[in-house]
């Protein structure tokens, strides 16, 4: 398939932009150990920088009014949709173009109107990936297969009681 007919519209949290640039930022974080005496450094990897994107959009007058807020006469509709979420506190996803949605956050955004180009705005987003708490509870293994196995036994125990209720004797 063409890269063009897998474009997906951009949005954060549901709330749709035009995307004019956008830059994904990564890579490794890396310690570099320099020893007295010794002529060949030992780099460290300590793991994957946090992604980072930084996405210039944009939302415009269109030519007539559509079902979608970004596809509007008035392109305040679909400016306010987004300035309020990226000021929504927490992760939301992020769907870029040419990329598959993340959980991101919205670390700050500039958002750009001026006289000579009404009916049109510009917002500079600067995004990093939500990832997971290291704090988050996580179950030991052992845990995990009783709380699987908990789990299947009620579906199984609840699938039965609705197959009993629906064949019913009947007396004659």
């Amino acid at each position: 398939m063409p890269w063009r007919n897998a474009l997906m519209p951009a949005s954060f949290r549901g709330a749709m932009f035009h995307v004019e640039t956008g830059t994904r930022e990564s890579g490794r974080r890396i310690v570099i150990h320099e020893f007295p005496k010794k002529n060949e450094p030992y780099s460290e990897d300590m793991g994957q920088i946090a992604i980072q994107f930084t996405v210039r959009g944009y939302c415009i007058v269109y030519p007539f009014d559509a079902d979608q807020p970004l596809y509007q006469r008035d392109y305040r509709t679909a400016r306010n949709l987004l300035a309020s979420a990226l000021e929504k506190e927490g992760p939301g996803y992020l769907q870029l173009p040419t990329m598959t949605p993340l959980s991101v956050v919205c670390m700050r955004y500039r958002l750009t109107e001026n006289e000579k180009q009404g009916g049109y705005c510009v917002f500079d987003m600067q995004f990093v990936e939500a990832g997971k708490s290291p704090f988050q509870e996580r179950l030991s293994p052992g845990a995990q297969v009783d709380s699987t196995s908990a789990a299947m036994l009620n579906r199984v125990l609840a699938q039965m009681a609705r197959q009993s209720n629906a064949v019913k004797p009947t007396r004659t």
